[in-house]
This record gives structure tokens, C-alpha cells and sequence, in this order.
């Protein structure tokens, strides 16, 4: 019933104080929410207009990629020179594992290093057990500054990247060899003529 005129509402029109959900909101944009937000790519030139979700898509894994790669390098740093620090930062990776599917901030490692800059200095220590070290028991751990560790992992990725960009400039050559090789194998066996003595008589 119609609390105004006390007749009979549409059935086609929604009710004023009845949420519409969520899942019938649809993006005004046919590449997704994440193409409307135009800041998505703070700090990084704007994307083109012209590229397509799977561009984009491929280029945030690549930055998630190299961000997870910088955080393990860390980590095996860290195993060999602080032990409560190198617990710290593998307990918090594990709980805020880079994922390879969902929104792009999450995909490119953006959320793991924006957690890292906005937390507090925190105390790190290795827990004691039955099997623990007893090099690790002489301290009672110490003090980890998320920040830093996020700065260092953002300068291990740059390096990273710099080590990609090389590496991918030879992706061309590479398939050049690997086409030259194929086509010089084909002929090779195309032109093998049997043996006289692997005849028959």
C-alpha cells in the first residue's frame, strides 16, 4: 500500500525505503569499477583510455609479483641477520598474503606496503618452544619499525624491476632464436635421406 494516496504501489518500482542490493548496482562503466576510478594509479602516469582490462589487469600481477618477490628477499635477508624481525615479517606475510585475483590495490601489493607504512613501531620476538634455538633465547626480542621494512621492500623492488626491464628486452631476440631453431630443425629432417644399406632388399 501506498502510505500517501493509500492505493496499490507499481510492482515494476522499487520501494523508496527499501534498499535496492548491492548486486543490482551496476558499474556506469563497462570495464569496471576500477577503470572509473581515475586516481587508481596514484604516483604513476595516467593510464591510457585505450587499454584494455586485460592490460591492466596483467600490469597490476607484474607489480604484485615483484612486490611479493622484494618481501621474500627480505626475508631471507632477514633469516640470516635478525631472527625476530625475519618471524615478524613472515607472520605478518602469511596474514597478508599478496593475492593473484581480487581488487587491483590488493593484486599489486599496494594494501600489503599501505598496512606496513600506517602501522606502529610493534615488538618482535621469536616465540620459544620446545625446539627453538637457543641463540634465539639470549634477547628478548626487539623493537620492528613496519615503516622501514616497507621502504626497504619498495627499494628491493625497484631493483627488481630495473632487473626485469632488461631481462624483457631480450623476450624478442629469444623468440627470433627459437623461431630460427625450429624452422632450421624442420628442414633439416625433411631433407634426411634413407641409407642405401637401410634398404631392403
Amino acid at each position: 500500500m501506498c502510505s500517501h494516496c493509500g492505493g496499490q504501489r507499481p510492482k515494476g518500482r522499487p520501494s523508496e525505503d527499501r534498499p535496492v542490493p548491492a548486486w543490482k548496482i551496476r558499474s556506469g562503466s563497462k570495464h569496471g569499477k576500477s577503470y572509473e576510478n581515475k586516481t587508481r594509479r596514484r604516483g604513476r602516469v595516467e593510464r591510457n583510455p585505450n587499454d584494455t582490462p586485460l592490460r591492466d589487469g596483467n600490469r597490476d600481477r607484474v607489480i604484485g609479483l615483484l612486490t611479493e618477490r622484494a618481501v621474500k628477499t627480505l626475508i631471507y635477508y632477514l633469516s640470516e641477520t635478525n631472527m625476530h624481525v625475519y618471524y615478524w615479517l613472515c607472520t605478518f606475510y602469511r596474514d597478508h598474503a599478496i593475492p593473484r585475483d581480487g581488487h587491483w590495490d590488493d593484486v599489486s601489493g599496494e594494501t600489503f606496503l599501505r598496512t606496513l607504512l600506517n602501522m606502529p613501531i610493534e615488538h618482535a620476538a621469536v616465540p620459544m618452544g620446545r625446539n627453538a634455538s637457543p641463540l634465539h633465547s639470549l634477547g628478548r626480542g626487539c623493537g620492528v619499525d613496519p615503516r622501514n621494512l616497507a621502504q626497504r621492500i619498495m627499494d628491493i623492488r625497484t631493483q627488481l624491476a630495473a632487473e626485469m626491464i632488461q631481462d624483457l628486452k631480450e623476450v624478442s631476440a629469444e623468440n627470433a632464436t627459437l623461431m630460427r631453431e625450429t624452422v632450421t630443425l624442420s628442414f633439416n629432417l625433411n631433407n634426411v635421406v634413407a641409407h642405401p644399406v637401410d634398404k631392403g632388399p
